[in-house]
């Protein structure tokens, strides 16, 4: 107990509400534990919000977040903006793209880039933004997404700020990353890494979970957690000073994704849009992807498992999906909005997962199926809330092909086909005759078609 009797008052302080709260079992191998133990414990009993711990175990449902009954699912109205190939639309896409420029030449467009994800179902333990995506290069994928803002700043004449989501696990790692690679060619100043919160897992009693006798199972809290980090870190406030008026969103996991498009900018504000979002077709009935719909009369991305196997599968008149528009984590978020939803908060989803425990002695047992719940909040939980949104759909082939598994769909040699085949396409649209075998053209030449036909010397599409 020597360890525990150097405690301090704030110690014995923390100690006391986890008492308080029933969650004292955290500390039940203290006497067993080294100093440096001891401080690793305290540490992450720190980070632990037990009111907020509470508050979500009283309030997240069993599965999902604010989950929908299957009646009261419709198919998206008149916020999607579908690509059509009429005259008048083409026209309209024109307009939307040269608006959006001119916020983008103006300064009034960050980009935000959720990157707090490891690469563990690739088989690695690096952050996913590490892995290498460029077909001919290996270029990873936070400097591809990178070099798209570097070609925007470049274009311009002025930075623009580049914001990381970041977790617990990621920031060091990613931090050093920017580092190693002198800031990707972007101005330092405006690059910022922000963390998100972490939460712990719980067992089925609602327990803390210790991952060992001196350390909590916490996780990153979901990428729903980038409006509290953007507000606690003060960046929020930082861009808004600079004029900042809209957050252009992706994932890092996916290469394909216009990191900062003119268009679907130019559409955002055009429609004085709170938060918007891309969609492409799914690829059939039974493509796990969230879709676009109305959920009580509001607009709302439906998790697929919220789809009966009838809606999965319905037909319209013209022989599409009814809910075939898929949710591409790509979005366009009003600063002020994304101010607004930090201050409200979002709702937590519950999620059962396979968690490293402490057995009765602290020792550490990897478990053989799901042994706890973990809590997260989505980004996209916030679309109902928004007073007006626009959804404008994409070309799945220039925009779509996520890194999510080692083998299967969404892998790494998909996504590395998919921009292969993404650059023959522009070539072929350009009229020219794409080489045999493997290519790359570099994002910070031509981030997207309309860049490739500008390099090319050619009129846009």
């Amino acid at each position: 107990m020597a360890s525990v009797a150097a405690f301090d008052q704030a110690d014995r302080d923390l100690v006391a509400r986890f008492e308080a709260a029933g969650q004292g079992h955290v500390f039940r191998f203290l006497p067993q534990l080294a100093a440096a133990e001891v401080s690793d414990l305290l540490a992450d009993a720190r980070q632990v919000d037990l009111a907020k711990l509470a508050q979500i175990l009283a309030s997240a449902p069993a599965t999902g977040g604010e989950s929908a009954e299957a009646g009261q699912i419709e198919p998206p109205g008149d916020e999607l903006q579908r690509m059509e190939a009429t005259e008048d639309h083409r026209r309209l896409r024109l307009a939307a793209h040269d608006r959006g420029l001119h916020e983008i030449e103006a300064g009034r467009v960050a980009v935000v880039v959720a990157a707090g994800g490891q690469g563990t179902r690739l088989g690695s333990t690096a952050p996913k933004g590490m892995w290498p995506v460029g077909p001919l290069t290996g270029k990873p994928l936070l400097a591809w997404h990178a070099e798209k803002v570097r070609y925007w700043a470049k274009r311009v004449g002025r930075p623009i700020p580049f914001v990381v989501l970041v977790s617990d696990a990621t920031a060091q790692a990613t931090a050093d990353f920017v580092r190693w690679h002198n800031h990707f060619g972007l101005d330092p100043t405006w690059i910022k890494l922000v963390k998100q919160g972490s939460l712990p897992a719980v067992d089925d009693a609602g327990r803390i979970v210790l991952t060992s006798a001196s350390r909590i199972a916490l996780a990153p809290n979901g990428h729903g957690g980038v409006y509290a980090a953007l507000r606690e870190s003060r960046v929020i406030d930082l861009l808004a000073d600079h004029g900042v008026r809209t957050l252009a969103y992706c994932q890092v996991d996916n290469p394909l994704i216009r990191t900062l498009d003119p268009l679907f900018v130019g559409f955002h504000v055009r429609n004085e849009s709170e938060f918007s979002s891309k969609s492409v077709m799914k690829r059939g009935p039974a493509e796990k992807v969230g879709v676009f719909g109305r959920v009580g009369g509001r607009p709302a991305i439906v998790e697929y498992s919220e789809l009966t196997v009838e809606q999965e599968s319905a037909i319209d008149a013209e022989g599409a999906l009814v809910f075939g528009q898929g949710n591409i984590a790509a979005h366009c978020i009003d600063v002020a909005f994304a101010r607004r939803m930090a201050d409200e908060g979002l709702p937590y989803h519950r999620a059962r997962k396979k968690v490293p425990c402490a057995d009765a002695t602290g020792r550490t047992v990897e478990p053989d199926r799901p042994n706890a719940t973990k809590f997260e909040c989505f980004v996209f939980d916030a679309l109902p809330r928004a007073a007006r949104t626009v959804v404008v759909e994409a070309r799945r082939s220039d925009e779509f092909s996520p890194i999510k598994n080692a083998t299967g769909d969404d892998t790494p040699d998909t996504a590395r086909r998919d921009l292969i085949e993404m650059f023959r396409g522009w070539m072929r649209r350009a009229g020219v005759t794409p080489p045999d075998g493997a290519i790359e053209i570099s994002p910070f030449d031509a981030p997207d078609e309309h860049a490739y036909r500008a390099l090319r010397g050619l009129a846009r599409a």
